[in-house]
């Protein structure tokens, strides 16, 4: 049986030398870069309180990006997780194509119209359709339920509440033995 494993032993041994080389180089400036960030850190918490303060004029934070704001009940599109060869941001989860780059946040077919000047009765899902959704959410509605038996307190729930344990339920001695005795227990 013929291979081609051992036909260029010493191109392969220099492409891994330099790949080891690399990957060496690359932990040790990842530790390095840590042992300065730890430093740097230390050096802050043990600052003034005004040396502190200047410190943070010099250095202010990054403002984090501005939430987009969603439509009423817009539909929300996941991008997909799978497929996305060369991403290009540290957490994998763009790549260089263009449709992944799209924004998928963005208000589509239904969701482009302002439901909010329609009556109320028309802010829904698929409004019309036999699938529709009846309820956005139950903010508006009251569901509580007046006719349940634990909502008010009659005769039934009263006997019911002193016959539960520990609800002012007398205590009880036990047989045979002296109240004395009982009680010192």
């Amino acid at each position: 049986m013929e291979t081609d494993d051992e036909l260029n032993e010493a191109e392969e041994y220099e492409a891994w030398k330099s790949r080891e080389i690399a990957r060496i180089k690359r932990d040790r400036d990842d530790r390095d870069a840590m042992v300065k960030e730890r430093e740097e850190v230390e050096r802050v918490r043990n600052m003034t309180e005004e040396e502190r303060r200047e410190w943070e004029r010099k250095n202010p934070k990054p403002a984090p990006a501005a939430k987009q704001k969603w439509r009423f009940m817009q539909k929300y599109y996941h991008k997909g997780a799978f497929f996305q060869d060369d991403p290009d941001d540290r957490a994998g989860t763009v790549g260089l194509d263009n449709i992944l780059r799209r924004d998928y946040s963005a208000p589509t077919g239904e969701d482009k119209m302002d439901k909010s000047i329609l009556p109320k009765v028309m802010q829904v899902k698929h409004f019309g359709r036999s699938g529709r959704t009846k309820w956005t959410h139950l903010v508006n509605e009251d569901t509580t339920d007046w006719n349940n038996p634990w909502t008010y307190n009659d005769t039934l729930r009263s006997k019911y509440n002193t016959k539960m344990a520990g609800m002012n339920a007398p205590i009880a001695k036990p047989k045979g033995k002296k109240i004395k005795d009982w009680e010192s227990r």
